[in-house]
């Protein structure tokens, strides 16, 4: 199983960590995605945000002309070819208070550090 632990809570870091696992997930590779701090706290937010003003308006600008997808929409590609399950790390849950109803509704569940990398063959943190 491939994890890939997703800490930053910039959005083109996300997008691309969960473009990371719909290709895992296509090449029939079991992949778990960890949200943990900053991320959790992006994709509860629900918004474009890539710490950098500039970064902001080109990513905004790419997606409202079609050509990045919502992190919805990349994670329903990625859970296409039932390979991916997303996990919400409970530990930054409780530190930024945020509760599992505030999770969208394709987080699968809320677990630990501890048995994502007990089952990993390989980690990608990014």
């Amino acid at each position: 199983m491939i994890a890939i632990i997703l800490h930053s809570g910039e959005w083109d870091k996300i997008y691309h960590g969960l473009s990371l696992a719909s290709m895992y997930s296509a090449l029939e590779k079991k992949v778990v995605i960890f949200l943990t701090y900053w991320s959790l706290k992006t994709v509860v937010e629900d918004g474009i945000n890539c710490g950098d003003k500039e970064r902001d308006e080109i990513m905004k600008k790419a997606y409202n002309d079609g050509k990045v997808k919502d992190l919805t929409e990349m994670i329903e590609m990625g859970k296409a070819f039932g390979n991916l399950e997303i996990v919400a790390c409970s530990g930054s849950m409780e530190i930024l208070g945020i509760k599992e109803d505030d999770m969208p509704n394709w987080v699968d569940r809320v677990g630990g550090l501890g048995e994502i990398l007990m089952n990993a063959d390989n980690v990608i943190f990014i």
